[in-house]
Formats: C-alpha cells, sequence, structure tokens
C-alpha cells in the first residue's frame, strides 16, 4: 500500500481544473484553426475571381491596346531613325 500524500478533494478539485484547461484549450485551438481556415479559402476565392475578371476581356479593348503598343514602337523607331539621319546630315565641313 502506498502512502497518499494528497487529500481526495484536492485531486478532484485538480482534475476538474485540469479538464476545463482541457476543454477551454480545444474550444480556442479549434477557433483559431476555423479563422485560419475561412481566411484561406476567402483568399484563394478572391484569387481566382480577381483572375477570372482580369482574365476576360473584350475584343475591342484587345485590339486597343495592341494598337497602343504598335504604335508606341513605331514611333520610338521612327524617332531612332531621324537622330541616326541627323547626325550624318549635320556634320560640319
Amino acid at each position: 500500500m502506498h502512502p497518499i500524500l494528497v487529500e481526495q478533494n484536492i485531486i478532484h478539485i485538480i482534475n476538474e481544473q485540469l479538464l476545463l484547461c482541457n476543454k477551454n484549450k480545444f474550444i480556442k485551438n479549434s477557433l483559431l484553426f476555423n479563422l485560419g481556415g475561412i481566411a484561406i479559402i476567402i483568399f484563394i476565392i478572391t484569387v481566382i475571381l480577381y483572375i477570372k475578371y482580369k482574365g476576360k476581356q473584350d475584343v475591342k479593348s484587345i485590339r486597343d491596346r495592341e494598337n497602343k503598343k504598335k504604335n508606341y514602337i513605331l514611333s520610338k523607331l521612327k524617332f531612332y531613325q531621324n537622330m541616326k539621319t541627323k547626325e550624318f546630315t549635320n556634320i560640319p565641313i
């Protein structure tokens, strides 16, 4: 037989407190896990909707953008061609 160093009432109170702490910890961890999961799901849905919205453009806007790119490139080419011809023609004699 082993000696009992703590009274039964104290053991019962400590066990109840430990069970209560375990329950509170489980509730807290469950809440954090659920909030994290919801945040991840909302982030994924937001990214998917943003990509879908940004990806769908009508034909007119695509043509306009391509024309702007083409005009920009052509204007730069003309500018550099003019610079080249001016260098050769403005040589002092």
